[in-house]
């Protein structure tokens, strides 16, 4: 080997190690502050997993930067994915969880959607999200038979939300009697309005009901209709998933479909075009972050369930929505547009 030729290669393994080093610092958070935009009200599911996340997040991003929390409720979380996909800035110090069918509300060509989930860049998902809809105990809908029978109030929130999308469907496909009064922020408001009397029910995610309300559970307050999910929750082997009530295949796969978003859940998202350092060190982040022993704690002490999915996973995920077959697709525009 000559000389020359062992300078060459002497300069190309600096190079090679100099790479990593300078793709690391591109992705340095020092100095700055990653805002964590929730698209829903304080207080409900999506707010508390989004801020369990924030704490634990800045320390396991490079740079150790500080993560604060922003609120930007409204549309079912249709504001903020909206905001994140038009607006937001595309270097990392904006990222934000959106609504888990911001996916099927794009491939429904819901009025309003002004964002392509396949161009987000997904960061991970906290936990799956088996919503459930629950009367209060003074209605006379207590069961899904007896929404067969008698009207049920529903509080609604966005237009591609649960409790619009699934009152609808259950009208159209078993011949319920649900009513929705939409203009809710979020669960937590429309669970207040459930505890006043303003609406019967509300569609509320496992989650929340059992680490706040698993006393009304015991106690009776609430009923437990149907789980909106592909399969039911290991908790509530009696409870039917909205599949399960489906007379025949046709609505088996309408049914599936908007079910679907509950494996997307609580998850966190950035902007398209962030570049891929930056991505690939909010997704190292957090991962990290949740395996984090403080948030793993904090987690079990207030019951909140955690199934966390790295973000290229969860990218091909929230992908396939876009496989379902053109005739179910139009089939389910029909009840996903009023």
């Amino acid at each position: 080997m000559t000389r020359a030729t062992r300078y060459g290669l002497s300069v190309l393994a600096l190079v090679a190690c100099a790479a990593p080093s300078r793709a690391r610092e591109a992705a340095s958070f020092a100095g700055k502050t990653v805002t964590l935009v929730i698209g829903f009200e304080p207080g409900g599911p999506y707010d508390l997993y989004g801020r369990l996340v924030a704490r634990a997040l800045g320390a396991r991003l490079p740079g150790q930067p500080k993560v604060v929390v922003q609120n930007m409720p409204g549309a079912g979380g249709l504001i903020a994915a909206n905001w994140l996909y038009n607006v937001a800035p595309r270097d990392g110090t904006q990222i934000a969880v959106v609504s888990q069918t911001a996916g099927i509300g794009q491939v429904l060509d819901t009025p309003g959607v002004k964002y392509d989930v396949r161009k987000f860049a997904w960061i991970g998902r906290v936990s799956s999200n088996v919503q459930i809809l629950n009367s209060w105990r003074t209605s006379a809908g207590k069961t899904m038979d007896d929404a067969l029978r008698v009207e049920i109030v529903v509080a609604g929130t966005g237009p591609t939300s649960s409790s619009v999308v699934f009152p609808r469907l259950m009208n159209d496909l078993l011949g319920a009697k649900f009513r929705v009064v939409p203009g809710y922020q979020g669960v937590t408001s429309a669970t207040l309005a459930m505890e006043r009397g303003e609406v019967d029910a509300v569609v509320r995610p496992w989650a929340d009901i059992k680490s706040k309300n698993m006393d009304w559970v015991r106690e009776g307050k609430i009923n437990l209709l149907v789980q909106f999910a592909l399969r039911r929750h290991a908790d509530l082997p009696a409870v039917p998933a909205i599949v399960d009530l489906a007379r025949d295949a046709e609505q088996r796969a309408l049914l599936g479909l908007f079910a679907s978003g509950n494996d997307v859940g609580n998850a966190v998202v950035a902007p398209p075009d962030t570049p891929p350092a930056v991505v690939e060190a909010l997704r190292r982040g957090f991962d990290e972050a949740m395996k984090d022993p403080a948030l793993v704690e904090e987690a079990a002490r207030a019951r909140m369930e955690t199934d966390a999915m790295p973000g290229r996973e969860l990218q091909q995920l929230t992908q396939s929505v876009f496989d379902v077959t053109p005739a179910v697709i139009e089939k389910a525009k029909i009840y996903n547009n009023p």
